[in-house]
């Protein structure tokens, strides 16, 4: 006889995890939670999940180097835990980034934990919501595009002084025509930057595309073989995306890409300022 009141249980897996607060005037007790590190698989990893553009929108011109010192605090907490090989012990604060209280969440995937977290403690983190943001809440196109062009430039001088002149120069399409600005020119290469942004896809493929053909007419009169679009792209595992963001940034990306590669043109897609300046560097000689 079959007791068709007895339930199946199922293993599951419980994963700990601690919310990660940065608390912007120190004493006031106002936080903002930053990022999250988890045991997931009793793999211990530290993750920021508060948005860039939450980041530029509160702090403008600060935001680089906040995001800096907050990856920098959340890698410390990750060496913490993976040397501890536990989470417990991460009670008290560190390069001004505090621990909440350890968490128990049942995931099948990191991405799951990290959602979950968000959805719980964070409402300039949640993952789900960036899917249904107006292209009105993210900064415009060409602000992105000139944030990530500076940040190259700051970075290429560093190493190559030498190549300073080389940005932002203009040159014409149309004889007798208006000069158009590239992100990079020299005798040996042409350049544009231009940052495929998770909210605004539409936005970041056209202008893409439009510096694609610029690339294309510039390389056809002046006669420089080497062309290319360096392109900032967001990581596939960065965790502040949603599942149909990621899949779209990553279609996109495939899209340039072969666009480019139909009319000859070098296509670089890169995650960081730093990344994007050794490709200059690597392309000016």
């Amino acid at each position: 006889m079959i007791n068709h009141n007895v339930k199946l249980i199922s293993h599951v897996n419980i994963w700990p995890w601690r919310p990660l607060y940065w608390e912007p005037v120190a004493g006031t007790g106002e936080r903002i939670m930053v990022g999250v590190v988890h045991g997931f698989e009793h793999r211990f990893k530290a993750v920021r999940t508060i948005r860039n553009d939450v980041l530029e929108c509160l702090f403008g011109k600060s935001a680089p180097g906040l995001r800096r010192l907050i990856e920098h605090s959340l890698n410390i907490f990750e060496i913490a835990a993976t040397a501890a090989q536990s989470i417990e012990v991460l009670s008290e604060p560190m390069l001004g980034i505090h621990p909440g209280p350890v968490r128990n969440t049942e995931a099948q995937t990191s991405s799951d934990l990290l959602q979950t977290a968000c959805l719980l403690y964070s409402s300039l983190g949640n993952l789900d919501k960036l899917d249904e943001l107006e292209e009105t809440d993210s900064p415009l196109q060409e602000e992105v595009n000139r944030r990530f062009g500076s940040e190259v430039k700051h970075e290429v001088t560093k190493l190559r002084p030498d190549l300073l002149s080389g940005f932002g120069r203009g040159a014409e399409l149309i004889q007798g025509g208006i000069n158009v600005k590239f992100g990079f020119c020299s005798p040996k290469t042409i350049l544009h930057f231009t940052v495929i942004h998770p909210v605004r896809q539409g936005a970041s493929m056209r202008d893409a595309r439009a510096r694609i053909f610029e690339l294309q007419r510039a390389r056809e009169i002046s006669g420089i073989n080497s062309a290319a679009l360096i392109a900032a792209v967001p990581r596939d595992d960065d965790a502040t995306l949603g599942s149909k963001q990621r899949s779209v940034l990553r279609a996109n990306s495939i899209e340039i890409e072969r666009e480019a590669d139909a009319v000859k043109l070098k296509w670089f897609a890169v995650h960081t300022a730093s990344e994007g300046a050794r490709r200059v560097i690597e392309l000016a000689g």
